[in-house]
């Protein structure tokens, strides 16, 4: 008996093994998902009838390379046509986005997408370089137009609220107002903490929307004003958190339209009559806003390389209404720039610091201009007396603008009208920059050595007002101070550090309340970063 069950046992024993042999199952048993007993032709495929094959060589398991990647995208273009038809906007997902934990649709590379659905898509749409895009929920288009008009329209007021509700809420919007949405909402997102996730897409989305509508013909030379906000709005962005040369670049695109639009005669004879025709007030008003916000950013962004102006101060263009009467449909007649400056006008109409900042951008175009034609009187050998009579009409105007100023806005405290402090900043850079250009005249006759101390004094007051302006920023939010107020900031702190400290020992202190307020705004704008002395400085303090 114990032999019968020894024997059985050792049959069960070779049966098993025999069946589980080392080895690949053929590929009827792979098929049909059986367990193959891998004889030179196993038990299955003697049943079946088939030829036994064995294929030892196997592919790598999952989809084909590409294969998921262009799944997708084609499912993204088809979602997207269909979102075009029912009116959905969509917005290209920044590459953060795209992590495992997060539920949106992921990014493809364009790879294998329909050609002919990539057509079809319009200039709402993006090209498939750019990330696969998902639909605004409505909660956050709304969010982002409130915190445009709260953060970024006291700084840039080129928009009138009600005006643009009116048309975005429209059922249609031309290729213009979509980028100047996207546009806005970009801005808007960079001074949000809880939008910072979707901000670089929006910018891409932008400029790419900006850059389609360019790319087409227009024989009949018309541009929309909202084109010129759009890269007005763009070029800020990337003074703000891209490159300074990406700036200048996208604002050298917004000082051509500016011309080809002719927005520095908006209120020449000529242009009256097709006002009258176009009854539209606002829209009028919006584009002498769009013109003068982009004159003083020709000015502030030149004045910090030095660079030639574009745009002239010889316009035909009104100063912008105060912002009230804007805002509420009350239309104002407002004076020119010439006569605002020659104090010729009396218009019992308040100014605003719109306006204010206007006026002291003019006359730090003045003293770009004097300084090229300084370099150029170096050359050629021209009298000094040219030279000290065009700083003292300069500095002239300069000083009565800064009079003004205190005359205009006596009890008002800078951190309740950011533009406000920064136009004060302006004022007090400008004569920085004079002295620089005095510094920079070789100057043989002793005639003038008075002149240059007396500068100097006065530019030493303009530094120490210019660190008592600094110390209120800090008490701004990071999102309410002006765009460009890094420039008078790093100018100021060049004066500084090119003083004497054992003349004056308070230059240290001074140039560390320079760095505090640029660090302080590090956060939100790299144009703190713009400033080679002043990362000198910090090196050898802290070295």
């Amino acid at each position: 008996m114990p032999a019968l069950m020894s024997e059985e046992k050792s049959a069960a024993t070779t049966s098993t093994t025999s069946r589980q042999r080392p080895g690949s199952a053929c590929e009827e048993c792979r098929r049909r998902k059986l367990r193959c007993d891998r004889q030179p032709q196993c038990g299955n495929c003697i049943d079946a009838g088939v030829v036994c094959t064995t294929t030892t060589v196997r592919p790598a398991r999952g989809p084909k390379k590409g294969h998921l990647k262009a799944l997708k995208g084609r499912i993204a273009t088809l979602e997207r046509c269909i979102m075009e038809q029912q009116g959905g906007i969509a917005l290209p997902l920044s590459d953060e986005s795209l992590s495992p934990d997060n539920t949106q649709p992921c990014s493809p590379d364009g790879e294998n997408i329909d050609k002919s659905l990539e057509r079809r898509t319009s200039l709402a749409s993006i090209s498939s370089s750019i990330q696969v895009p998902y639909v605004i929920p409505e909660l956050v288009k709304a969010d982002l137009d409130q915190l445009y008009f709260e953060r970024v329209h006291p700084l840039i007021p080129v928009i009138q609220r009600a005006r643009y509700f009116t048309w975005a809420k429209g059922a249609s919007k031309s290729d213009s107002r979509i980028a100047l949405q996207y546009a806005m909402w970009t801005l808007a997102a960079s001074l949000s903490t809880h939008c910072q996730s979707i901000r670089d897409s929006l910018y891409a989305h932008t400029k790419r929307m900006l850059e389609i509508i360019e790319s087409k013909d227009n024989e009949m030379d018309f541009f929309d004003i909202e084109q010129a906000q759009a890269w007005l709005l763009l070029a800020i962005y990337q003074f703000m958190r891209s490159t300074y040369r990406k700036g200048w670049l996208s604002a050298g695109r917004l000082f051509r339209l500016i011309q080809m639009m002719r927005l520095y005669e908006i209120d020449s004879p000529g242009e009256l009559a097709n006002q009258l025709m176009e009854p539209d007030w606002v829209e009028v008003e919006e584009k002498r806003r769009t013109f003068w916000m982009a004159y003083t950013l020709d000015r502030f962004a030149n004045i910090r390389k030095g660079w030639p102006i574009t745009l002239t101060e010889h316009v035909l263009t009104r100063l912008p209404m105060p912002e009230t009467e804007f805002q509420s449909g009350q239309p104002v007649n407002m004076g020119f720039l010439s006569d605002a400056l020659s104090g010729s006008d009396l218009m019992t109409t308040p100014q605003s610091s719109f306006s204010e900042c206007i006026m002291l951008a003019t006359i730090c175009g003045r003293s770009l201009s004097h300084r090229h034609l300084s370099m150029v009187d170096g050359v050629y050998g021209s009298n000094p007396q040219e030279f000290w009579s065009r700083h003292e009409w300069i500095d002239s105007a300069l000083v009565a603008r800064i009079s003004m100023l205190s005359l205009s806005y006596p009890f008002q405290a800078e951190h309740m009208d950011p533009m406000l402090l920064f136009t004060k900043m302006i004022a007090q850079t400008t004569i920085l920059y004079l002295h620089k250009i005095i510094e920079s005249t070789t100057w043989d006759s002793p005639e003038y050595h008075s002149f240059i101390l007396e500068y100097e004094q006065r530019s030493r007051m303009a530094a120490k007002e210019t660190v008592e302006l600094a110390k209120e920023l800090t008490q701004l939010s990071y999102f309410k101070v002006h765009p460009f107020t890094p420039i008078p900031l790093c100018i100021c702190a060049e004066f500084l550090n090119s003083r004497d400290r054992d003349v004056d020992p308070t230059v240290n202190a001074q140039l560390q309340e320079i760095l505090n307020a640029l660090q302080y705004l590090k956060n939100v704008n790299t144009l703190a970063n713009e400033n080679p002395t002043l990362h000198f400085w910090i090196d050898l303090k802290h070295g």
